[in-house]
């Protein structure tokens, strides 16, 4: 029986391409097998609400619950964490995220002692892994459509086609790009979704998505305020392509399944707070026939690697998805990054999750996490400084 004897918390900040630098924290279990260690990602603190976790008093609270647990015990160790650490109902609480990080590296270090990768705890690989959708950011300025088609044409030469775009705050700006992005590449792109963020209410949604409809793609995200079953419904009736929204709790799931609010669930590991119970979710949206996104905060390979992990071992992701993260940050913590290969997330090899810290890169990113330089907006927004 092997158990837990340490915990190491590692702040780290990771620049993106865009300027805008992301704060996470890498966490090591330490057990009584010098050789098996599990490692995990509380991934982007930079969401609102506009504050950061104490990192130290966290591992010494994160100590006092795991130290001597048997590390296959990960149901108690979830139940425990959940008791200390309960969602607040919101998709970037940090609950979630502290969670989150524990809950991979536990399964980590699970499968790495049964010598098997994780999708093989996870009862087996059934997808070899996961479409992806590029992120393009919202239009803040007349000159960034110019760049945002840039990023287009650099990822088409990268063998990326499919596009998340980002729309709501100047939808003017966003009906250009649409437009010329259309224009300009045609048929060799896919836009996958119009992600509204929540930002608008419903009809106006709507009446955005109605505008640009000519332009093509094939479906709309989060098109009403956060937690609004109504809205969701209004726009649902007033939007003639599917609709998805996050999923950030069973309860959730629940409700927008008795409300057949939405077409499918955006559903990632981090929102959810962990492999543990995103694996829930998926069951409840496979019982409804839902279909699911692979969500994201955008991580690094840790992070990543779990989440492909997680899809490759049920049916219900059945959708382009959104984990892009290491193709977004300018930095790694990592000895090998997860790897994409025409538009499509790998599944890692190796036990666990197949991902080895590299100390060296880790020593070079830690540092503490912090709110400097970062407004609310470009918290939000993902502002990209010039």
């Amino acid at each position: 029986m092997t158990r837990i004897t340490d915990i190491k918390l590692t702040p780290i900040n990771t620049p993106r391409t865009s300027g805008v630098i992301c704060g996470h924290v890498i966490v090591e279990l330490f057990t009584d097998d010098p050789n098996l260690i599990g490692v995990g990602e509380m991934s982007d603190f930079q969401h609102l609400p506009r504050y950061h976790i104490d990192v130290a008093g966290l591992e010494s609270v994160l100590r006092e619950l795991l130290v001597g647990s048997n590390i296959l015990e990960i149901n108690r160790i979830a139940a425990l964490l959940e008791e200390s650490f309960p969602q607040a109902g919101y998709i970037y609480d940090k609950s979630r995220s502290i969670k989150c990080g524990v809950d991979i590296a536990l399964w980590d270090v699970a499968s790495k002692s049964l010598g098997v990768r994780l999708v093989d705890l996870l009862g087996g690989q059934v997808q070899d892994g996961v479409p992806i959708a590029y992120p393009i950011f919202r239009q803040q300025h007349p000159d960034d459509i110019d760049y945002s088609l840039g990023v287009v044409e650099q990822q088409l030469q990268a063998g990326q086609s499919c596009f998340r775009v980002y729309v709501g705050r100047n939808l003017d700006l966003d009906e250009r790009f649409l437009r010329e992005a259309r224009e300009r590449f045609g048929d060799r792109i896919t836009l996958k979704s119009l992600d509204f963020s929540n930002l608008l209410a419903p009809k106006d949604a709507a009446r955005f998505a109605t505008r640009v409809r000519d332009v093509g793609f094939d479906l709309v995200e989060s098109p009403a305020r956060s937690a609004d079953i109504r809205g969701l419904l209004e726009a649902r009736s007033l939007i003639e392509e599917p609709v998805s929204e996050h999923v950030y709790s069973n309860d959730w799931a629940l409700e927008l399944i008795k409300h057949r609010a939405v077409d499918a669930f955006n559903v990632s590991v981090i929102a959810i707070g962990g492999i543990t119970p995103v694996r829930r979710v998926f069951a409840i949206a496979e019982a409804a026939g839902v279909p699911c996104i692979l969500g994201t905060t955008q991580e690094l390979s840790i992070g990543t690697a779990a989440a492909v992990h997680v899809a490759a071992a049920t049916d219900a992701v059945s959708l382009p998805s959104d984990p892009v993260g290491p193709l977004l940050y300018e930095t790694d913590v990592v000895a090998e990054p997860v790897s994409y290969e025409s538009g499509v997330l790998k599944l890692p090899d190796g036990w666990g999750l197949g991902i080895d810290i590299d100390q060296e890169r880790l020593a070079q990113a830690t540092g503490s996490l912090s709110w400097t330089h970062t407004s609310a907006r470009g918290a939000a927004d993902r502002i990209r400084l010039s």
